[in-house]
């Protein structure tokens, strides 16, 4: 009993060392987030393709697709006069988009409207969104090549999900030229680790 007693005075001074150190990310702070927004500034100042202001960022967690959306949506909307929607599989979807549900299939249509066929799904709708930040609830089977540039925020472990997100937007029938997929790829310590 004294040993275990010891080992968990050792647990909580570890744990609390963990907790102050993860109190000193704020979203000031981080570092990660803000070079997402330079590439999305990037992205909205010089499309890769004319007129095409749509990137779709995954992350392999629903709390960092939260996260992301809580810090980008209403920035992107702001500054760029541009929708985005948040779809992790876990919570409810969103949107800033007015006139748009945040029901799945909704978001993935207006993200991509020329591949979903919007016309005839939702022909009374006419948004659309240009930012669609995700979890892989939608790295299979979803045609959404109206995008060209995907960004994977987080590299999942499986090599074949990175694939399969890349998958998404690099489909026959994409009416882009060229698209574009960036990696997020962690330090080197933690690669190391």
């Amino acid at each position: 009993i004294i040993r275990w007693k010891q080992d968990l005075t050792d647990d909580l001074v570890r744990f609390e060392a963990l907790l102050k150190d993860a109190q000193q990310i704020t979203v000031e702070r981080d570092e990660k987030l803000h070079r997402l927004k330079e590439l999305i500034v990037k992205k909205m100042e010089n499309p890769i393709n004319i007129d095409n202001k749509k990137i779709l960022i995954f992350s392999a967690f629903a709390d960092t697709a939260v996260y992301l959306y809580k810090h980008i949506a209403e920035w992107a909307k702001k500054e760029f006069g541009v929708d985005t929607a948040l779809v992790t599989g876990t919570g409810p979807n969103k949107t800033t988009a007015k006139g748009i549900h945040s029901e799945f299939n909704s978001i993935l249509t207006h993200f991509s409207p020329i591949s979903k066929e919007r016309d005839k799904v939702y022909p009374d709708t006419k948004g659309e969104l240009d930012i669609m930040i995700a979890t892989d609830c939608i790295s299979e089977g979803q045609n959404l090549q109206d995008c060209d540039a995907l960004v994977n925020y987080d590299i999942h472990w499986n090599p074949v999900r990175i694939i399969q997100r890349f998958g998404r937007i690099d489909r026959l029938g994409s009416k882009n030229n060229r698209i574009k997929l960036i990696n997020f790829w962690p330090n080197m310590e933690l690669d190391s680790y």
